[in-house]
């Protein structure tokens, strides 16, 4: 796509990156100090209801590293996002919006990752008690309102 980014567009971008690098950074700094039981999974209410070994955190940050690279691919290349809808792709107001989007659910699944890792951590360690009660309506609104948000737009081309 030749348009150039916004700045809201580059500071999203750059929220996600430090998310993704926090994430990162977290575990490597605290990796030591983690026990080797922590939790991996959490009820509706925040509250750890499962637990494994350790090396789960590193497969929860293989999978934001993952999510965070096909979400920069969909940016890019277009017909990798499924869309409910028929819609002119080569559209520069299409490409557009479908730009937005990727960057804008990139934003909201890394720091929801963090999120997890820094929870999960803190918990393991005992200096939290879960994700909090907040988490589950900030994920699902950062994500549904974003996709409603987007597919309106996208209706009205």
């Amino acid at each position: 796509m030749d348009t150039p980014r916004s700045r809201l567009a580059w500071t999203l971008e750059a929220v996600s990156a430090i998310a993704l690098a926090a994430a990162i950074g977290d575990v490597a700094i605290h990796w030591s100090l983690v026990p080797d039981r922590i939790p991996v999974h959490f009820g509706a209410s925040g509250q750890p209801n499962g637990w494994g070994g350790k090396n789960m955190l590193l497969l929860l940050l293989g999978t934001t590293v993952v999510m965070s690279a096909l979400l920069t691919a969909a940016e890019k290349y277009q017909w990798l996002i499924n869309l409910p809808m028929t819609v002119d792709r080569e559209s520069p107001a299409v490409r557009k919006l479908l730009r937005s989007m990727a960057i804008t659910l990139k934003v909201v699944v890394t720091v929801s990752f963090f999120w997890i890792v820094d929870a999960t951590m803190r918990t393991a360690l005992g200096e939290a008690n879960g994700l909090g009660q907040a988490f589950l309506p900030l994920f699902l609104g950062g994500v549904g309102v974003p996709m409603v948000y987007y597919l309106v737009r996208l209706s009205r081309l």
